[in-house]
């Protein structure tokens, strides 16, 4: 399977598929962005950090469905460290109400682990509150570093080659 043995290929003559298949997929995304938002997850929009070891390993789907059950939507799960480590970020409280209920985050987080596990096969290491204030700042520092890397390119590629490539860079990112 020799593809680039006497290559001979016409990449320019299919430049007007190119740019329509690539304007097509940023029109979806824009639209997608427009009419549904972004989607922040609970260090944005605050919410509740609850660190859990298991017994045994857990089927993160039917933890999952059993935290929909109990008003928990979105909830993050992650395993931490081992198969029995467990790190769910979740939010109970809905738009307009206070993010950061911990209490009853929590609760609803051990109804789900009981239905799931059953009771006294898990252990709670740690729930924290996660405010938004934190998303905040990440934001900001997310966007710092994003313009940092296009800076960083932009020069790269102006030092390297010419300074034009460096901006087409930048534009195509």
């Amino acid at each position: 399977m020799r593809l680039f043995a006497n290559a001979n290929y016409d990449f320019l003559a299919q430049r007007k598929w190119a740019y329509a298949i690539s304007i097509a997929f940023s029109a979806i995304g824009l639209a997608v962005l427009l009419f549904r938002g972004v989607n922040y997850s609970v260090e944005f929009t605050g919410g509740t950090l609850i660190q859990v070891e298991t017994e045994r390993a857990t089927d993160v789907g039917a933890l999952r469905t059993a935290l929909q059950e109990r008003g928990i939507d979105g909830a993050e799960i992650q395993t931490f460290g081992s198969e029995r480590e467990l790190v769910v970020r979740a939010r109970v409280a809905r738009e307009g109400s206070d993010a950061n209920d911990t209490q009853a985050t929590a609760s609803a987080v051990g109804q789900a682990l009981d239905a799931t596990l059953g009771a006294g096969n898990y252990r709670i290491l740690r729930t924290e509150a996660v405010g938004p204030k934190v998303g905040g700042e990440l934001r900001q520092q997310a966007v710092f570093a994003i313009l940092m890397s296009f800076l960083a390119v932009l020069a790269y590629l102006a030092y390297r080659f010419e300074w034009r490539f460096g901006v087409a860079a930048v534009i195509a990112t």
